[in-house]
């Protein structure tokens, strides 16, 4: 029986697809991919480009969640846990236990504010119930300053004390690691 080489290219193209989805050869290729390509994660260092004291900072937001309605700037002078999520996108759903976590430990002594971004009510609401968040979600009254809309999600920021980004991630995180612990601490000791 003679093989067309249709088939052929057919077979090793679905071998090669194999190897990619379903072995660790897929994770080294993705892997190898992002660092040697521009379509990888950011690794974008903090910039400080807008600050918690700033007078565009004056938001209006809607508390969900059991938690009362604030502004942004009520949460200066604290340590700040700001994340920019929605329930439709996958990285920021993947985040949403370690941030529990983190904020079952330090949520007394940290400011959470998780503003939902391109979301309705209907949607996060259930979501957070469903997998009984507790942390407090917030949806923005006020049009956001432009500094602060973020270009890819989840985006999230911690600040200082006096206002300012000192960790800024721009995917996912474990955000329930010794280390950010360990900023954390270093944050609320300052």
């Amino acid at each position: 029986m003679k093989l067309d080489k249709g088939i052929i290219i057919s077979i090793i193209a679905l071998i090669l697809l194999g190897l990619f989805f379903f072995t660790p050869v897929g994770d080294w290729a993705t892997s190898f991919l992002n660092e040697k390509t521009l379509a990888g994660q950011s690794t974008e260092k903090p910039i400080r480009t807008f600050n918690l004291y700033d007078e565009n900072m004056d938001i209006e937001l809607k508390g969900y969640n059991g938690t009362p309605d604030a502004n942004l700037k009520d949460f200066r002078g604290k340590v700040v846990f700001l994340n920019f999520w929605g329930s439709w996108c996958p990285p920021c759903v993947e985040e949403m236990p370690s941030i529990q976590e983190l904020y079952e430990a330090k949520g007394d002594q940290v400011a959470f504010v998780l503003l939902t971004m391109k979301d309705k009510p209907e949607k996060f609401v259930p979501y957070l119930q469903k997998n009984n968040y507790t942390m407090p979600v917030y949806e923005a009254q006020t049009l956001l300053p432009k500094v602060l809309i973020p270009g890819s999600f989840p985006t999230t920021y911690i600040l200082d004390k006096n206002g300012d980004i000192v960790r800024k991630e721009i995917k996912s995180v474990d955000w329930n690691s010794p280390e950010v612990h360990q900023l954390i601490n270093k944050l609320l000791d300052e």
